[in-house]
């Protein structure tokens, strides 16, 4: 079972273009609990977060590799790790040009979503694969999607 959230309906074309998600879901910043819920009880065997990314290397779809413990420069939580570590299912396979690794999430509204799942995957109450992709605004969204599901079919 895959379930595919995107941040913000500006994604929204791209995520229900794609043919591989089980389920699809629009995150706003005020149902990101709700989410977080859904996900609790329906425990899917993968999840992909899709966000906008206006940084550096637009030619590229940014796989997450790292989430951190920081929200609009103040922690999510009072605890003392920092870091997380993603626990990815996709790999980018050496024939594709359109995906990188990247582990500079930021501490916007993805990385609060990415650190949330991953606490719930760690802490056990969440059985899941997830990763993270960031794409590029300038980047064409339907070959965006024809890339992810290639990626996908290829895990």
């Amino acid at each position: 079972m895959l379930y595919v959230f995107a941040l913000t309906s500006s994604l929204g074309k791209l995520l229900y273009r794609l043919k591989s998600p089980d389920h699809c879901y629009i995150v706003y910043s005020n149902n990101i609990d709700h989410y977080l819920d859904l996900l609790v009880h329906d425990q899917p065997s993968y999840i992909l977060g899709l966000g906008s990314y206006s940084g550096i290397d637009q030619d590229k779809i940014r796989i997450e590799r790292i989430t951190t413990n920081q929200f609009r420069n103040d922690k999510i939580e009072d605890i003392t790790t920092d870091k997380l570590e993603i626990n990815n299912f996709l790999t980018i396979p050496s024939s594709n040009n359109y995906f990188k690794y990247a582990d500079a999430m930021g501490n916007s509204w993805c990385n609060l979503i990415s650190w949330k799942i991953m606490r719930l995957i760690k802490n056990g109450t969440l059985h899941s694969k997830y990763s993270f992709l960031h794409i590029p605004k300038s980047f064409d969204q339907k070959l965006a999607s024809d890339e992810i599901d290639k990626i996908l079919l290829e895990q």
